[in-house]
């Protein structure tokens, strides 16, 4: 191998764990952003099943 190969592998190696990162980062965000929907709406549902409290 020449040394020229050496920075090609360097090159993939590290942007491929930083697109790496970067794809699990947003996967982990999207999940969250889902669970956070879905809780909301359930609060919503049950504050309109319970209607509105006159204080």
């Amino acid at each position: 191998m020449t040394g020229a190969n050496f920075g090609w592998i360097e090159l993939v190696f590290f942007y491929g764990i930083a697109v790496g990162i970067g794809v699990w980062q947003w996967l982990k965000m999207d999940r969250m952003l889902e669970k956070t929907r879905a809780e909301r709406a359930a609060k919503e549902a049950a504050d309109r099943k319970d209607g509105p409290t006159a204080d």
